[in-house]
């Protein structure tokens, strides 16, 4: 009697053997997706298989890693030290630095000024469908003059 595992072996060595001999195209990944489009599948990307397991299944071709796979980032180790910036003499304000100050202060007004404008007019976002009514507003649709006498009459009648 044949496990699972051995009829499992021989299908798919028959495949590879009809593939290499050319009797059969190789399967598409295609085709693949579309068969399992229904089933989820099992994420298997944190199993580990033993080294055994892995030689009695690959034989020969499996050659273990001797180090493990590290898990985070190492750390980096500079050999030069950064080299520290004299101290800078402190700048005294002239002229010539003011009009440079006040320049630069009018652009970056204007590119605030501009920025303010992209947000209320609507760069950010456009509302494609047009002004509509608040639905949460108290205030009740208009009547016209023969609805309200139609529902006074009604309200006589009563």
């Amino acid at each position: 009697m044949n496990s699972i595992g051995d009829f499992a072996e021989s299908l798919i060595l028959g495949t590879v053997e009809d593939i290499k001999e050319g009797k059969s195209l190789p399967p598409k990944l295609e085709e693949a997706k579309a068969a399992s489009a229904g089933a989820p599948a099992k994420d298997v990307s944190k199993i580990q298989v033993p080294d055994e397991m892995m030689r009695q299944i690959l034989g020969e071709s499996y050659h273990p890693q001797d180090t493990p796979p590290v898990e985070g980032l190492p750390e980096l180790v500079w050999e030069q030290p950064e080299e520290e910036a004299p101290a800078a003499e402190p700048a005294y304000l002239t002229e010539e630095t003011g009009q440079q100050l006040v320049s630069l202060l009018e652009e970056v007004k204007s590119l605030v000024g501009d920025l303010r404008e992209m947000t209320s007019a609507g760069a950010i976002g456009v509302n494609l469908a047009g002004p509509v009514a608040d639905p949460m507003s108290p205030h009740k649709s208009r009547r016209n003059k023969k609805d309200i006498l139609k529902d006074s009459i009604r309200r006589r009648l009563k």
